[in-house]
């Protein structure tokens, strides 16, 4: 077998250390954002980049119980913008205050830890990871350039 064949017939392993990492560190980035405002129902965030161009992260309060809310993250341009892909991102975050986690789920089911390679739904083998990855890079990017809009923004979200 080649050294190829070999790489592919190998079994992806998840590494639970620096994925429950990322989750304490993501629990951490929102909590961080709602910092002194944590009886609202909604956080608003204007992110300026280079370019002028501005980005607007909104992050919505659904359900809560005694240990887990869910808030659902809003991530695109500030405008619509005419161009022919969906620049607008959405994801749910489940936040289990218990263990100071949070993870991105899509509302009503949890991403496996690996998924088979290739799959008819085109994920990657490390898809929960890279999508919890994500959250971290726009939870950070919001924290490092965004500010908070006090009022409800004038904008929608196409």
């Amino acid at each position: 077998m080649t050294k190829v064949m070999k790489q592919m017939s190998k079994q992806y392993v998840p590494d639970l250390a620096s994925l429950q990492l990322l989750g304490e560190l993501n629990y951490r980035r929102v909590c961080k954002l709602m910092r002194g405002h944590e009886e609202q129902g909604a956080w608003h965030f204007s992110i300026h980049s280079a370019g002028d161009q501005e980005s607007r992260l909104c992050l919505t309060l659904g359900q809560e119980s005694r240990f887990t809310s869910e808030v659902t993250l809003i991530f695109g341009p500030a405008t619509q913008n005419k161009v022919l892909f969906k620049t607008k991102l959405s994801m749910t975050v489940r936040l289990y205050h218990d263990v100071g986690i949070a993870e991105i789920t899509d509302g009503h089911r949890q991403y496996r830890g690996t998924y088979p390679y290739p799959n008819d739904d085109m994920l990657h083998r490390d898809e929960k990871f890279r999508l919890n990855q994500q959250l971290a890079d726009l939870l950070e990017l919001c924290l490092k350039h965004g500010h908070r809009l006090h009022e409800a923004p004038l904008f929608q979200f196409a």
